[in-house]
């Protein structure tokens, strides 16, 4: 598992300006999480984003996407300890 920063992130999605997009957390509203960026957490975005373009509601789009979540949490827990 690597941390890539997000210049490397949004590179590899495509470029867009989202500075938040792969951030693991809920967004930069919470700080104390740190500042980990890694392609679990941006796997769960994709998910939340794709799900919101095709037309479901915000509770329904993070629903759809809970099975990347642990992933996408065990992500920012190695980023964050370094369990390897």
């Amino acid at each position: 598992m690597q941390t890539i920063s997000i210049t490397e992130l949004a590179h590899v999605m495509g470029g867009a300006d989202q500075s938040d997009f792969g951030r693991c957390g809920p967004g930069s509203s919470m700080q104390f999480l740190g500042n980990y960026y890694t392609p679990q957490c941006a796997a769960h975005d994709g998910a939340v984003r794709g799900n919101l373009a095709n037309g479901d509601s915000q509770i329904m789009a993070h629903l759809k996407a809970l099975p990347k979540l642990p992933a996408a949490v065990g992500s920012w827990f190695r980023a964050r300890y370094g369990g390897g």
